[in-house]
């Protein structure tokens, strides 16, 4: 089950690439520069109903997969720092500490905020009141931030919906509804968050059977841990090693900074969003 309020996709070989304008297919693919080392900053809070930190090392090991194939035919390094206490998901133009985080979010905004507060209006209650303002039923949020006129994706954040999705992080049995428990796999964070590297880097959804891509995850579901044929493919394709990463047609838009989200569910098994911000609020 997906919502697409934004589809910003375009199919190449197997593969789906989020682009700058979901109306327009003309528009330029999402990419990060040639060379570029991006640097993954987990919150320290982690999430406290997973048991032991594991929650850490599951999150490390997502973007490890992707690491994997970018040292094996791309440019990129995806590397992981020290852990941040910034739960703000988004990027400030005027700002040179924008950190690219992954955070757990424990509270729903519904009821939380008021119905006459700003923020409703500008989209940032997530972000004002530390709560999961996103569709109840998506697992987890990709926010990236980029350069309208290029595709060039210069921020991304992760969040993930603790309140209504119980995250696990062992590898077996699948839990059996409704016996959910840490002890079983409920919602795996490490294939949510392989999934959600992908947005990072610029994928989108793809109907493509077993393709980490897809926009479903089922309660028990790992398989999206490992990548796919075509979303190596991907790396190689657009992230060539020696060469210059790969848009698509370049066409000149609007300047102006801004916000867009679009995803997949989950009900039951719905994987996550995918927020674009583009130097102009769209959703």
């Amino acid at each position: 089950m997906i919502f697409a309020k934004v589809a910003l996709a375009v199919v190449l070989s197997q593969y789906v690439r989020t682009r700058v304008d979901d109306r327009d297919p003309q528009s330029p693919c999402l990419y990060w520069k040639e060379n570029s080392v991006i640097d993954i900053r987990q919150n320290s809070d982690g999430n406290p109903d997973t048991p032991g930190l594991t929650e850490f090392s599951a999150v490390t090991k997502a973007f490890a997969t992707w690491q994997t194939e970018q040292a094996s035919c791309g440019s990129l390094t995806i590397t992981e720092g020290p852990r941040t206490s910034t739960r703000v998901a988004g990027y400030d133009e005027k700002s040179a500490n924008n950190e690219n985080v992954v955070l757990f979010r424990q509270k729903m905004c519904t009821g939380i905020v008021p119905t006459n507060d700003e923020c409703l209006a500008d989209d940032d209650c997530g972000n004002k009141y530390d709560c999961w303002q996103h569709a109840p039923t998506a697992i987890a949020i990709t926010t990236t931030s980029f350069h309208p006129q290029s595709g060039q994706i210069l921020d991304s954040d992760i969040e993930l919906n603790a309140p209504r999705f119980l995250f696990t992080t062992v590898d077996s049995p699948p839990c059996v509804s409704p016996m959910f428990d840490v002890s079983c796999v409920a919602t795996d964070v490490q294939n949510t968050l392989t999934h959600e590297a992908g947005h990072l880097l610029g994928l989108g959804h793809t109907n493509e059977v077993g393709s980490t891509m897809t926009p479903r995850a089922d309660p028990g579901e790992t398989s999206k841990r490992d990548l796919d044929l075509n979303s190596k493919k991907f790396v190689c394709d657009v992230y060539p090693a020696g060469r210059p990463s790969k848009s698509c047609v370049i066409k000149v838009v609007d300047d102006e900074l801004g916000k867009a989200k679009t995803g997949c569910a989950a009900a039951p098994g719905g994987l996550g969003l995918l927020a674009l911000l583009f130097l102009r609020r769209r959703r």
